[in-house]
């Protein structure tokens, strides 16, 4: 007997004989995978042994947003006639008052329109100085702006009214001056601007 033990020993492998004589299971054999035969190198090394980056999407540029193009001012700064509601006559600076009975323009019926914040500046023609409402009428006598040489200007259709800034009454054209007395717009209170 035991010398068949013997020659099965020798037939079997020693592992497999020893595990059955031991009375254990045949533990099942488990490739080793930590080797790789397929001979690629995903290390990022080649054969020179130098390393190559990996590929890397580039990060697309983003669109510049475009700067809004600023809504146009309903008035821009520059120099203008006034055209009266009433007669529809062109406006003129005569130093103590306004008044629209002219029929052509010289240098005492253009003005001078500027934006101040929120309203505007005008400066007559007749000594370059700044208009202001006196409530019964507009001088063009001062040197400083103020409340009152400032008008709030507002545009109605092809017309524009101007509200003073003494009590922020609206301007009217009446027969004698340009007075700011006026609490509505209707037609002697609305002026055609025209630019020069």
């Amino acid at each position: 007997m035991l010398a068949g033990v013997g020659l099965m020993m020798v037939c079997c492998s020693s592992s497999s004989v020893a595990s059955m004589m031991m009375g254990g299971e045949e533990k099942p054999v488990v490739p080793d995978t930590t080797t790789d035969d397929s001979g690629a190198d995903d290390s990022g090394a080649d054969d020179s042994g130098a390393t190559t980056p990996a590929a890397t999407t580039p990060t697309p540029t983003p669109t510049p947003t475009p700067t809004p193009t600023p809504a146009p001012e309903m008035l821009p700064n520059g120099v203008y006639t006034l055209r009266g509601g009433r007669g529809a006559k062109l406006c003129a600076d005569e130093g103590n008052r306004v008044i629209c009975n002219r029929d052509a323009v010289g240098a005492w019926e253009k003005f001078t329109i500027n934006k101040e914040g929120n309203a505007y500046t005008l400066r007559g023609g007749r000594n370059g100085k700044l208009c202001a409402d006196e409530g019964n009428k507009i001088t063009c006598n001062r040197d400083a702006v103020g409340a009152w040489e400032k008008f709030t200007i507002e545009k109605h259709g092809d017309k524009f009214s101007l509200k003073g800034g003494r009590n922020g009454k609206q301007c009217a054209d009446d027969a004698h001056t340009v007075q700011c007395n006026r609490p509505h717009v209707q037609g002697w209170e609305k002026f055609t601007l025209t630019p020069l």
